[in-house]
C-alpha cells in the first residue's frame, strides 16, 4: 500500500517547502496537496528529486462544471490542472465539484456534470492524469452544505456512466463514514473506480486511531485488493504529528 501526505492539512502554518524535509524525516514517499497555482511548482518539483518523494495528489476546484454555461471555463481549468500534473509526474487530479445550482434540479445538474466530465475525458487522454470526483459529507463540515456530491454512491454511478478509464472517484473514508457508513463493503465493491483513496478520523478529521474508524483494519482491507493508487493521509493533528505518522508509515506502508 501507498501513502501520500497532505502537506497542508497535517502541517498548519507550514509551508509545503518545509513540510517537504519534515516527512523526509518520517520515511514518506509521496505528499499531496490542494491548491497548485500559488505554489511553486518547479521548486516543489526540485525538493521532491532531493527527497525522493513522488506528488500524488493535486486538486481543480472549479464548480463551473455544473452548469453548462461554465463547462468552457471548467474544462480551460482542469486543462491547466492537468499540465501542473504532469509536469509534476502527478498522477491524479482531485475534483471538489462544487454546490447545486439553485436554479438547477438536482437530476439536470447530474446530467450536466456527466457531459462536461465526458467532454473532459479528450485533456484527460491527451495529459495522461487521471481525474478522480470527490464525494464530500454536508453534515459535519458546515462549509460545505449545499456541496453537490454527497455520497459516494451517487459518485460511482456517474462514473460509471461516464464509462471512461481515466474518470474515477476519490474516496475519503472520513466523508464517506459521516454520509454512508459501511466504508469497508462500499470501497470493496468498487474499488476499479477508485483513483484516490484519503483518510482521516470520524468524526472531528483528527488523527486517524482517536475516532470511531478502525485504519488498521481498514487499511488491511486495502492490502487485500488490487488497488494501486495512493492512500492519502489528510487530517488534522491536535497534537504535533510527527510520531503519529512516523507509526502509520512503519506499519502501513508497503510500497
Amino acid at each position: 500500500m501507498k501513502l501520500s501526505y497532505n502537506t497542508e492539512t497535517l502541517f498548519n502554518g507550514r509551508s509545503i517547502y518545509e513540510a517537504l524535509p519534515i516527512l523526509h524525516e518520517v520515511g514518506a514517499k509521496a505528499i499531496e496537496f490542494w491548491s497548485w497555482a500559488d505554489k511553486d511548482l518547479h521548486r516543489i518539483k526540485e525538493l521532491c528529486g532531493e527527497y525522493e518523494m513522488d506528488v500524488a495528489s493535486i486538486v481543480v476546484v472549479t464548480d463551473t462544471l455544473l452548469r453548462p454555461d461554465g463547462r468552457s471555463e471548467a474544462l480551460e481549468e482542469m486543462e491547466k490542472a492537468a499540465e501542473a500534473a504532469r509536469f509534476l509526474g502527478c498522477p491524479t487530479l482531485v475534483h471538489s465539484v462544487g454546490f447545486e445550482v439553485e436554479e438547477q434540479n438536482r437530476e439536470d445538474t447530474r446530467e450536466i456534470l456527466i457531459k462536461g466530465l465526458r467532454e473532459a475525458a479528450p485533456l484527460l487522454d491527451k495529459s495522461g492524469v487521471t481525474l478522480a470526483i470527490e464525494p464530500m459529507n454536508t453534515v459535519r463540515d458546515k462549509e460545505l452544505a449545499g456541496y453537490f456530491l454527497n455520497t459516494s454512491e451517487e459518485a460511482f454511478r456517474i462514473v460509471r456512466e461516464v464509462d471512461h478509464p481515466l474518470v474515477k472517484v476519490c474516496y475519503d473514508f472520513y466523508h464517506v463514514q459521516i454520509m454512508e457508513g459501511n466504508v469497508i463493503s462500499r470501497m470493496q465493491n468498487n474499488i476499479h473506480r477508485i483513483a484516490h483513496i484519503q483518510a482521516a478520523g470520524v468524526p472531528g478529521r483528527g488523527e486517524l486511531f482517536a475516532g470511531e474508524l478502525n485504519y488498521d483494519r481498514i487499511f488491511d482491507f486495502i492490502k487485500q485488493t488490487d488497488y494501486d493508487g495512493y492512500v492519502g493521509i489528510e487530517y488534522f493533528p491536535t497534537h504535533d504529528p510527527l510520531g503519529d505518522l512516523k507509526e502509520i508509515h512503519a506499519k502501513h506502508h508497503t510500497g
